[in-house]
């Protein structure tokens, strides 16, 4: 991005003048890596590429899900191969006939270091099948711990807290 583009839109969001600062530069620029690689988690997911979907996770990288406060018993993915093949198996196995989106919105950092993020987002989960609109699936907050790597930031432990309404 151009640096003076850059330093206009830190202008318009902080109010300050076009002396930014190299660390807050470093820190919008950590903010929008992380938001294009949790963008290709929704696209490399849906479009079924499981080898592009595993690599956005650190080699040691896991996947859990938790409903009402517990994590779900056998839901835990643990390691980059473990996750191509749960991909692998989720594409062609209880995917296989229907077309996933994952609509992503709200994203917040909670906490960003040089080489640690931990960021919340919402999610909408829906499926398609050929004679049918989409349904919704399920619902929930992704939380998801980041670590910079030298391939860039990625995924170290991503954790679906799915949405349960309880009576």
């Amino acid at each position: 991005m151009n640096r003076i583009v850059l330093q206009v839109m830190l202008c318009l969001l902080f109010g300050n003048s076009l002396a930014v600062g190299a660390e807050t530069e470093l820190r919008l620029q950590d903010r929008t890596l992380i938001a294009e690689m949790l963008a290709q988690y929704s696209y490399r997911w849906d479009g079924k590429d499981a080898a592009a979907f595993a690599a956005l996770f650190t080699e040691d990288g896991e996947m859990e899900r938790w409903v009402s406060g517990e994590r779900v018993e056998g839901s835990v993915v643990s390691g980059q191969k473990g996750i191509l093949e749960y991909a692998r198996d989720s594409h062609q196995g209880r995917l296989a006939d229907r077309q996933t989106r994952h609509h992503f919105s709200a994203l917040v950092f909670l906490e960003l270091s040089d080489n640690r993020a931990l960021t919340e987002n919402m999610a909408l989960i829906t499926h398609q099948t050929a004679n049918n609109l989409p349904t919704i699936a399920s619902s929930g907050i992704y939380r998801i711990s980041w670590r910079k790597t030298g391939q860039g930031w990625r995924m170290e432990k991503r954790i679906l807290l799915s949405d349960r309404v309880d009576p």
